[in-house]
């Protein structure tokens, strides 16, 4: 009785393409394209192969319809049901093989390879590589000869390329041994231009101030011998005349005096600070000042000036740019910190 089963199974797929196991799932049939395996050596026709959805559960009628004896029919499928439920496998003959795994899931695994009717019954066509082998004619083949070697040309090319490596290196070196007696020949050229320049200036130069010794000394010339007689008194002052009064030579203007003081600024410990301080200052124009106090050094400005004025306008100035804690710390050596 399940012979009439498993043909009405495989004459439905062939020609509907799918049938309904009611309650166990649907056989579904899937068209393969042609296959060429050059592993196997084969060119396989397009063929449909069988494949299972087990949530398709719903009775189609397929089976009813074709199978003449519906009892043979119900008892087939409850005996696959109680098979798949005991884990067993349930073979279709010519068509696969249904099993469940150990979660319950229902599946399927095709054996027939072709349910296709367009294809069905074509074999699969063996494959063998082409291989091309050049056939020459028997006289071509005794007047061949054999090649000569192509060292003689090679060896000429590996020549000619040393030879040409040989003459740029050598051109190289010898540009190069020119360049450097040029740059000294220039140098040179340079060095006694700006010595004879020196020489003018040294020439124009009082020897006291190039602090050369002085020439041999040029006796003093004697002065001229006066005559006594020559020699007149000068004429008294008349009467009620006052003698011309000389005015008192006026003293040259003193110098201005110079005085120097130290404006602090801050104290610093790490040297990274002291300079970047000191860079800043000296990019302003002021002279900068430093000195250690313990492991701190003390950052100054060092100021010359005439008045106090200036040294005033000084500290305002260092004070608007950069602390207003700056103070006078020293003037002319002597100590003038705030107390």
């Amino acid at each position: 009785m399940n012979g009439d089963v498993l043909t009405a199974l495989r004459s439905i797929l062939i020609e509907e393409g799918r049938v309904c196991l009611p309650g166990i799932g649907t056989l579904l049939v899937v068209g393969q394209p042609a296959l060429v395996s050059l592993i196997e050596g084969k060119a396989k026709p397009p063929s449909a192969r069988v494949d299972f959805n087990a949530n398709l559960v719903v009775d189609d009628g397929r089976l009813e319809r074709e199978v003449p004896h519906l009892p043979d029919l119900k008892a087939f499928l409850e005996s696959t049901r109680h098979k798949l439920e005991a884990g067993g496998t349930v073979v279709l003959e010519g068509i696969g093989r249904l099993y469940r795994l150990s979660d319950g899931e229902i599946r399927f695994s095709p054996m027939a390879e072709n349910f296709s009717k367009d294809s069905f019954g074509l074999p699969a066509v063996a494959l063998k590589p082409i291989l091309r082998k050049e056939k020459r004619p028997a006289n071509e083949r005794k007047r061949r000869t054999p090649r000569l070697p192509r060292r003689s040309k090679t060896a000429g090319t590996e020549l000619s390329d040393r030879t040409r490596r040989i003459i740029w290196y050598t051109t190289g070196l010898v540009g190069l041994v020119l360049a450097i007696f040029l740059l000294f020949r220039i140098a040179g050229l340079f060095g006694t231009l700006v010595g004879g320049s020196d020489a003018q200036v040294s020439r124009d130069i009082p020897a006291e101030r190039l602090n050369v010794s002085p020439g041999p000394t040029i006796p003093a010339v004697p002065p001229p011998t006066v005559d006594a007689n020559q020699i007149r008194p000068q004429a008294p002052p008349k009467h009620n005349e006052s003698p011309t009064k000389i005015a008192p030579a006026t003293p040259p203007p003193a110098a201005p005096v110079m005085n120097e003081a130290i404006i602090a600024i801050g104290l610093y410990g790490r040297q990274r600070n002291v300079d970047k301080q000191t860079g800043r200052l000296r990019e302003a124009g002021y002279t900068p000042y430093t000195d250690k106090e313990g492991r701190n050094t003390r950052v100054g400005v060092r100021i010359t000036y005439r008045e106090d004025a200036e040294l005033n306008r000084a500290l305002a100035d260092i004070r608007s740019r950069y602390t207003e804690d700056a103070f006078v710390m020293r003037v002319n050596g002597e100590e003038r910190r705030p107390q």
